[in-house]
């Protein structure tokens, strides 16, 4: 549950922090999450450097808070004041607007609201968490608008801008986007794409790969990473994968060279990257490009070097449910070569450069000015999320490694958990059935290895030829890793894993 803790609760937590132990523990160990207005920033400064300073101070407080982002139609609406004032009007339309379950205060004759929030003194948010400890917690395998309260006010500033300079197609957004993604992912060059299909592609026709040529690649991932190797008459060849990590086996991956081999594309999954240096000094001997799908890798990283910054390019996806997402569909390529730098851009324009002249046939690839601009609001927040996840998967790791499973192994620091993913021999998918009926979600990633789907028949796998890819399909469980997870809700998910293996 999310809550917005007015001014006056705030004042009282610096001044007599005894006082309001018991509720402020449910928000200092994220039982429930907490929001400040930015209209209290200024009024808790101020006083923070009073004499009057309990056992917490301010970074103290703020560190387990969030700050409410506000618009200027948030400020509109509260201008009329309301009963009380200008801070308390805009503190109910913010809990209004971001779909908050109350208002937390010390001082409830303060703020009168219209009974379309909640109003909630320490002592009755306490009673309220007890009464919740018997109820049926949801817990969703992802809640994407549950950051939007710390992220709107710079998404929506991002937006405008865009819309005020009535560059839709590239231009401003998008180049300064590539250049902070560039920096994040410690490369020389970015570029952005339509999708991270797309990035996939465009990498893949830059390393001038088509029909007749063959790349090595992992059996166990998204359908794009092999779908967009065939769409340009390519061969995938699939070589099993590390059952540890789930990334694709590098001491098999020599003996599945030929003549025709052109490049290798392995797969950052779920967070961790693939065992690189092999790979990389494979590629050296035998002459080949080593693309990364880091789809599900942003952040991640290798031996201190980040995903996308390893091989000759990267490959990026900002599909929504990812650790950083657009509003939309969106990707970007990663590189340090500025020749492929180059080609890649004049690719993204159906190979146009200049306009109207085709040196190459390409693609229009290009990346939206306004998912530009919402992922390059978000960037600042990643590490924060980035810091959430590692502490969620540390909660599970701590509460569940005693159990009856096999939990994520984290081989190269550092795993950014795009995903949680369990080991459940023979029980799995009791185990999800079980799961959904206590109102906790989960999700199969992936049921059917790729060298076994209908559409790569002609390649001619069949079951048992990549044991460890088919059964990881067979055994995996993903859990809800995102980074607003409460506390009760992390709590509910390892209580109930325990009850099934107990029974």
């Amino acid at each position: 549950m999310q809550f917005l803790l007015h001014t006056d609760y705030l004042l009282q937590l610096l001044e007599d922090p005894k006082s309001l132990g018991k509720s402020w523990d449910l928000f200092r160990t994220r039982v429930y999450h907490g929001w400040v207005s930015p209209l209290s920033l200024p009024i808790l400064q101020s006083e923070s450097k009073s004499p009057k300073i309990g056992s917490y101070d301010l970074d103290d407080i703020l560190s387990s808070l969030n700050i409410l982002s506000v618009t200027a139609n948030d400020v509109q609406e509260s201008m009329n004041g309301g009963p009380s004032g200008l801070e308390d009007a805009l503190a109910i339309t913010l809990a209004k607007s971001y779909g908050l379950n109350g208002i937390v205060t010390a001082s409830p004759d303060t703020v009168r609201s219209d009974d379309s929030i909640s109003i909630l003194q320490p002592e009755q948010l306490v009673a309220q968490s007890k009464e919740n400890v018997s109820e049926k917690i949801k817990v969703p395998l992802l809640d994407i608008p549950a950051s939007y309260p710390e992220i709107l006010k710079p998404v929506e500033g991002g937006i405008s801008k865009v819309v005020r300079s009535g560059r839709f197609i590239l231009g401003s957004a998008v180049e300064s986007l590539e250049k902070e993604i560039a920096e994040y992912c410690q490369s020389e060059y970015a570029v952005g794409v339509s999708s991270g299909t797309d990035a996939l592609i465009i990498a893949l026709m830059a390393c001038d790969i088509g029909y007749g040529d063959e790349v090595i690649t992992t059996p166990y991932s998204f359908f794009a990473t092999a779908g967009s190797i065939s769409r340009l008459g390519a061969r995938p060849v699939f070589v099993d994968i590390d059952p540890d990590t789930y990334n694709i086996n590098p001491h098999q991956i020599k003996e599945k060279i030929t003549p025709n081999t052109k490049a290798i594309l392995p797969v950052h999954l779920y967070g961790q990257c693939a065992d690189m240096d092999p790979i990389l000094e494979i590629a050296k001997t035998h002459n080949l490009k080593v693309i990364e799908d880091a789809a599900q890798a942003i952040g991640s990283e290798y031996k201190s070097r980040r995903a996308g910054s390893l091989g000759d390019i990267g490959c990026f996806s900002f599909f929504p449910s990812k650790n950083l997402g657009a509003f939309g569909d969106g990707g970007i390529v990663t590189t340090s070569s500025v020749q492929l730098y180059e080609k890649i851009k004049i690719l993204r324009a159906h190979g146009s450069k200049p306009k109207y002249f085709h040196k190459w046939i390409g693609g229009n690839f290009r990346l939206d000015a306004l998912q530009a601009a919402v992922v390059s609001a978000k960037l600042p927040f990643l590490e924060g999320w980035t810091k959430k996840r590692r502490s969620n998967a540390g909660f599970y790791t701590s509460h569940l490694k005693k159990l009856a499973l096999s939990l994520p192994q984290e081989i190269f620091p550092r795993h950014i958990y795009n995903q949680y993913v369990v080991r459940v021999p023979g029980i799995r998918d009791n185990l999800r059935k079980y799961l959904q009926e206590q109102s906790i979600a989960s999700e199969i990633y992936y049921p059917v290895p790729l060298h076994l789907q209908e559409c790569f028949a002609d390649l001619g796998f069949k079951s048992g030829d990549l044991p460890e890819a088919e059964r990881a399909a067979q055994e995996t469980l993903a859990l809800p890793i995102f980074p607003e997870l409460s506390m009760i809700q992390l709590e509910t998910l390892v209580n109930a894993i325990s009850n099934f293996l107990k029974d």
